[in-house]
């Protein structure tokens, strides 16, 4: 069972309260609750700070994975650039400001999403 949807962004903030405060806007956006997992300043980009959250997916099999996270994932981003899933039901995807992504929330440039059947 597909269980969690975990994310990666970047995002424009000057102190973990404000980058939060994004998070919260992430979090109206989606269907779904979103928890931050971690917080760190970029290195290569010291304006951002780097994120990793998680949100609930509770999908059975690979292909309901998939349609219910792309549903996710369009709310919050348009365009994304998938990866092949691998054999094992694996997929991520990635959305950038840089190549042309819009994102529904300011103060992102970057995020990716990232399933597994992993538990």
């Amino acid at each position: 069972m597909f269980e969690t949807i975990w994310w990666r962004c970047h995002i424009h903030a000057n102190d973990r309260r404000a980058a939060e405060r994004v998070v919260g806007r992430l979090a109206a956006r989606l269907d779904r609750p979103l928890r931050t997992e971690t917080y760190e300043r970029y290195g290569r980009y010291p304006e951002l700070a780097q994120l990793c959250l998680a949100s609930p997916l509770g999908a059975v099999g690979p292909a309901a994975a998939l349609h219910t996270v792309l549903r996710s994932a369009w709310l919050l981003a348009s365009p994304w650039a998938l990866g092949a899933p691998t054999a094992d039901g694996e997929f991520d995807g990635v959305a950038s400001a840089s190549i042309g992504s819009r994102f529904a929330v300011p103060g992102v440039e970057w995020m990716e999403f990232h399933v597994n059947d992993l538990r």
